[in-house]
């Protein structure tokens, strides 16, 4: 008798928890932004014009950091976001400028009612190469870095969660040869190596975001832009006087090489003046001799 009133006692429990609304039912939304730009996270429910009911809460999966970030529709000065976070007509918020600290759980609540859970995650690029290696034949490595919301779960191997992928500027998927290596391929970092060729000059090298979620791909361009040209479009571009210089010379050498003709032609230009100077001279004297 005693189990049977435990067992009636939990279903009205329930039923009176699905009548009030407590049902945990809300829209989960999953947000990819890069570093440095910025990201709207929406709150999907019709809300007051005034947001005056609507606060935001952040949480920070692994340092367990939970701070409010909006309350009664006002961004709250204490929070370390304040000078980069916008509210929109419809009480969603923008967040400026993204930091690798930003990625993290945004709740959206209405009267303390949570409406909307966000997901932020963040893609970055990162070169290791030094400006020297920019350059045909030389290597360019790329790191392409996904900073999730919570990097406890989604960046092991068992999450299908999102994988990253390195394409070309056309959109299309890289293969792998002995042209593009993959020498680091996880769910949150993807490095990529180049054997750069002469077209790869201002190029464009894409990291993008393919999510199962429902939520927009983001994806991240890398420009690699040569520090010397080719020998034949230097010497196009360059006056008569640096275009016999060697392209491969060291930054001293090529400075010499654009310096000389330059004092040469100051050096000429003294000779000259002096020269003229002295023929000045000599026709006074001429001229005085005559005289006298």
């Amino acid at each position: 008798m005693t189990r049977s009133i435990e067992v009636l006692l939990r279903v009205l429990l329930l039923s009176s928890l699905l009548h009030t609304g407590v049902t945990g039912q809300k829209d989960s939304v999953f947000v990819y932004g890069r570093l440095g730009g910025q990201a709207l996270l929406p709150c999907s429910k019709q809300l007051p014009s005034d947001c005056s009911s609507v606060t935001w809460t952040f949480f920070k999966g692994g340092l367990v950091r939970y701070t409010e970030e909006v309350s009664g529709g006002r961004v709250r000065m204490d929070s370390d976001k304040s000078s980069r976070i916008s509210i929109t007509s419809n009480c969603s918020i923008i967040l400026h400028s993204l930091t690798v600290e930003d990625a993290g759980s945004y709740v959206c609540l209405e009267n303390q009612q949570e409406v909307t859970d966000i997901y932020l995650s963040l893609l970055s690029i990162d070169s290791s190469s030094p400006i020297t290696d920019l350059r045909a034949g030389g290597t360019l490595t790329l790191s392409c870095v996904l900073f999730t919301y919570y990097d406890a779960g989604s960046c092991k191997s068992y999450s299908s969660v999102f994988r990253l992928q390195w394409m070309d500027e056309n959109g299309e998927q890289l293969p792998q040869n002995t042209r593009y290596q993959l020498i680091e391929n996880t769910r949150c970092n993807v490095t990529l190596l180049i054997k750069l060729q002469a077209k790869d000059n201002n190029r464009r090298w894409r990291c993008q975001v393919n999510t199962t979620q429902n939520s927009r791909a983001a994806l991240v361009d890398f420009r690699s832009s040569f520090l010397f040209q080719s020998p034949s479009t230097e010497q196009s571009l360059e006056p008569l006087a640096t275009a016999r210089c060697p392209v491969e010379l060291p930054v001293s050498r090529i400075l010499l090489c654009v310096a000389l003709p330059l004092m040469v032609s100051i050096v000429g230009i003294f000779t000259w003046k002096t020269d003229h100077k002295k023929a000045k001279m000599s026709a006074a004297v001429v001229e005085l001799q005559e005289v006298h």
